[in-house]
């Protein structure tokens, strides 16, 4: 894929997190979600550099061995009480590019074809929206607060009558680096939304998703059907 826009590929990677414990280091089917994240991407021709940013050096070690350029993070923009928005805001002063594609680790089905294609649509939209967001369309009943958001309780509508909502899974997500300083986001005020099936999209939070996902990524006959529809 040709490059028209200095495009950086971010993948931020703490060595520790919450509600998993050393979730993006922890074995997840053949290795770690990091090193499969690595290893996708080093397969993709998109990017005009691919940056790991971490707090620990033994993680900036294994990223100097996929051949991956390094940010070494102060620890303080690592830990649970910093707001996400600094966190944004301080990674994107500290590196180069025009755009950055803040590409997470804890989306495991997402590969080289989801970020090539990303890209691709990012190109041919980039004039029109000021950032692109992988995203997840949802036609079910929601409520918030106790209270119907996309639909009557009478009369009762179709299934196919609701209206849907958006959620982001954060498999990819470009924004000019900017931008992303300012805001302290990676999300623009006039997204593209790049619609992915939840599946592939799936984003590992919990113990729960942490299972779905690595079933998943382990049946490669599923993962070629879900991907049927991409470029379609």
């Amino acid at each position: 894929m040709n490059i028209n826009l200095d495009i950086t590929a971010l993948i931020p990677v703490k060595a520790n997190s919450q509600r998993i414990k050393k979730k993006n280091l922890k074995k997840f089917a053949e290795l770690n979600l990091y090193e499969i994240k690595l290893k996708q991407l080093q397969k993709t021709n998109c990017f005009k550099r691919i940056i790991v940013s971490s707090e620990c050096t033994k993680v900036l070690n294994v990223a100097n061995k996929y051949g991956f350029e390094t940010h070494l993070r102060d620890k303080y923009y690592s830990t649970s009480k910093v707001p996400m928005s600094e966190v944004y805001s301080h990674i994107a002063s500290q590196i180069q590019g025009t755009y950055i594609a803040w590409v997470n680790v804890t989306n495991p089905i997402c590969d080289k074809r989801i970020y090539e294609y990303a890209v691709k649509k990012f190109l041919e939209n980039y004039k029109k929206y000021d950032c692109l967001l992988s995203a997840v369309m949802h036609k079910q009943n929601f409520f918030f607060k106790d209270k119907p958001i996309n639909f009557n309780r009478s009369p009762w509508p179709s299934s196919q009558d609701l209206e849907p909502l958006i959620s982001l899974p954060f498999a990819i997500n470009i924004l000019e680096r900017k931008k992303m300083i300012k805001w302290g986001s990676c999300v623009g005020q006039k997204p593209f939304f790049l619609f992915i099936n939840s599946l592939i999209a799936t984003d590992i939070d919990d113990e729960e998703s942490y299972i779905l996902a690595e079933k998943i990524y382990n049946n490669k006959n599923l993962i070629k059907k879900l991907y049927r529809t991409i470029n379609k």
